[in-house]
């Protein structure tokens, strides 16, 4: 068989397509991850619903998330979001972005639908929002973590490291196959970033395959290179406006 120029790249653009998005069941429904982009890059994902014969798709809330993550005050934008999504026959309440109940052979097109929307939403909420540039960094994680995971995050929670010492994170979220997910945000200071090194070396020590390790930071504040560096020493580091993108593929390959 010869070699075909189009058709290799057909078969690459093909695989990493599906590589980055991809349909998987969970307990209500199925979860789809698309290839439409929130403003951080990260992906947007809906959920599909239903019985039967009619179905239900909703973002559960992505856009928001994805806005209040960034430093946008949570507060009811469901008047000004109803222009945005009426458009596309889509109905928002609680900042949810859903379809009405549809066919379920429709499924695909509501995919379609909810994660244009869910995508419009977000930038719109940036374009007309306003961030708080004064913000309580450590207080924007736990609040995306709570709303994310609901009551498998852990605030302020005991890890005993290699050295046998334990040591404090303000976030540990409980993951599927008793995997654990530390998500610890660090201070632009240097007793900050000196604790958090020395925390995450002597739990990394243990060599415990069910923990993972994450130290986020404020990106909005000015970090030197050398300060980062010595942030992934400890663990990797995660610019806070990446967050969202970066723990939902974690979640996923958990």
């Amino acid at each position: 068989m010869s070699y075909s120029p189009a058709g290799h790249l057909m078969s690459l653009v093909t695989r990493g397509l599906n590589e980055i998005a991809g349909v998987r069941p969970i307990e209500d429904g199925i979860l789809v991850t698309t290839h439409c982009m929130y403003p951080s890059n990260g992906l947007v994902r809906v959920t599909i619903r239903g019985g039967e014969s009619t179905i239900i798709a909703t973002d559960d809330g992505g856009a928001m998330e994805e806005a209040t993550a960034a430093g946008i005050p949570y507060r009811d934008y469901n008047r000004q979001l109803t222009h945005v999504v009426r458009a596309n026959g889509l109905l928002v309440a609680d900042g949810i972005i859903r379809t009405p109940a549809m066919p379920i052979e429709a499924a695909p097109l509501a995919v379609l639908m909810v994660a244009n929307s869910s995508q419009e939403v977000a930038h719109w909420m940036f374009d007309h929002a306003k961030i708080k540039r004064t913000r309580d960094f450590k207080a924007l994680i736990a609040d995306f973590l709570a709303r994310r995971f609901d009551n498998k995050v852990a605030h302020n929670a005991i890890i005993v490291g290699h050295s046998t010492k334990p040591h404090k994170f303000a976030n540990v979220v409980n993951l599927d196959h008793d995997k654990r997910l530390i998500i610890d945000p660090v201070a632009n200071e240097a007793s900050s970033i000196n604790a958090r090194v020395i925390s995450n070396l002597d739990v990394k020590a243990v060599n415990d395959p069910n923990i993972i390790q994450r130290i986020i930071y404020d990106d909005e504040e000015e970090w030197s290179p050398a300060d980062l560096n010595l942030l992934q020493v400890g663990a990797p580091v995660i610019a806070f406006s990446k967050a969202s993108q970066v723990i939902e593929r974690i979640a996923a390959n958990a």
